[in-house]
């Protein structure tokens, strides 16, 4: 099943739940609460290891940043995120190191390295 939803495409495939974001400028608190909403029902009480596609994503407000890594964490085995650039990966990397998730967490800007980390938690 494949869910398209309004601010991302998502789907389940050889263990992993891919998250592809479509284009947007900035997430707020709103469209990350229905974005979580969408992949808590594809998972349907099934934890995964998530590959995160964030290339055409600008910006994220810090509320819906802190709301993704918290409450939107539930039933995630591991995350991979995949970013643009060396830029965003160094922002990326910095949330991670404040968040501290409570999950494997990485950034990539290559989507076979992303894929391979997350093997392990299938």
């Amino acid at each position: 099943m494949v869910v398209d939803g309004t601010y991302a495409k998502m789907w389940i495939s050889d263990g992993i739940l891919y998250f592809v974001y479509k284009e947007i400028y900035e997430i707020n608190r709103s469209m990350a609460k229905e974005i979580v909403s969408q992949r808590l029902q594809l998972q349907n009480e099934d934890s995964y290891p998530i590959f995160c596609d964030l290339r055409a994503v600008t910006n994220a407000e810090k509320e819906a940043r802190d709301y993704l890594a918290i409450e939107g964490a539930y039933m995630t085995k591991a995350l991979a995120l995949l970013v643009e650039d060396e830029h965003a990966l160094a922002i990326s990397q910095l949330f991670i190191r404040t968040a501290s998730p409570d999950y494997p967490t990485r950034v990539f800007t290559d989507k076979r390295m992303a894929l391979l980390f997350l093997e392990d938690y299938k």
